[in-house]
């Protein structure tokens, strides 16, 4: 039994869907049935990470997890109560999702995943951790901007950003729930590429068929402009964070997905050749 927690999420659904695919006795743990309609093909479970008196009978029988949780502050609080009902279950090898910036990047989010991956590391559980870089669904951060200005508006530079489609990102997570050999290990995942803000823009106009430029603001700038847009402070925050390692020089390529999969990831043209007329056709942001 492989329990994935935040099952309706952009990772866990698509782990779910993977491993029922293959055949795999998966249970997906959610807090609300209701909002997992795709998720017909596993067992739904009802759980709250945050309340761990609903989690024993989720994880009750659980071989291996996938925890999952929201990023939020509560990070480390809330995957320490899944660490536990997966240990109390039984369980035989627990996967984190976790962050490409974890453990070399002093600043939050990435703190939180640190924290969270020294207490996993310390529970006594055959585990590995699974650090995605930016998810290609997440380029740009804000779509509006293409459709509105022709703009990628992020400030990063000319330093390079890498990607991951998060289909990779699952297909690697179900590939480490369900062989051997990977117990103590660390998986940075990207695709192959790394990419400057010029190139991603570029990318992006040749998908959609129109121009795109690269706006490099200030992190002031950006800052000011993503809050009178209206994006939440603690998200405006995390996203200066990420922006500010890119500058940093802190993304690289790995070739994990490659080596574990028996493939090369998927290309950034690849997911906009699937994905970008769908994006830019949907309706802008109400001021």
């Amino acid at each position: 039994m492989i329990v994935v927690t935040a099952a309706n999420g952009k990772i866990g659904s698509r782990t779910v869907r993977q491993l029922a695919e293959a055949h795999h006795e998966v249970r997906a743990l959610v807090r609300d049935p209701a909002k997992a309609p795709d998720l017909a093909v596993a067992e739904v479970v009802t759980g709250d990470l945050a309340d761990p008196g609903s989690l024993a009978a989720a994880f009750a029988g659980a071989d291996r997890v996938l925890v999952i949780s929201p990023l939020a502050p509560q990070l480390e609080a809330l995957e320490a109560n899944a660490f536990r009902a997966a240990a109390e279950a039984g369980a035989k090898h627990i996967v984190k999702l976790s962050n490409f910036g974890a453990g070399g990047f002093p600043a939050a989010p990435f703190t939180w995943h640190e924290a969270s991956e020294n207490a996993l590391r310390g529970l006594g559980i055959p585990w590995t951790i699974l650090r995605p870089t930016r998810f290609m669904t997440d380029t740009p951060f804000s779509w509006d901007s293409i459709t509105e200005n022709a703009m990628l508006f992020e400030s990063t530079g000319d330093s390079v950003v890498t990607l991951i489609d998060p289909d990779d990102v699952a297909a690697v997570a179900a590939t480490v729930l369900t062989t051997p050999g990977h117990d103590g290990k660390t998986y940075g995942l990207t695709s192959a590429e790394a990419l400057t803000g010029t190139q991603i823009a570029q990318k992006i106009s040749a998908a959609i068929g129109r121009p795109v430029t690269f706006a490099d603001p200030s992190p002031e700038e950006f800052r000011e402009a993503t809050l009178a847009a209206g994006v939440p402070e603690p998200f405006v925050d995390m996203l200066g964070q990420y922006m500010a390692l890119v500058r940093q020089g802190g993304m690289r390529v790995t070739t994990t997905v490659a080596d574990l999969l028996g493939r090369a990831p998927r290309t950034f043209d690849e997911w906009l050749a699937r994905n970008a007329q769908t994006r830019i056709q949907r309706p802008a942001r109400q001021p």
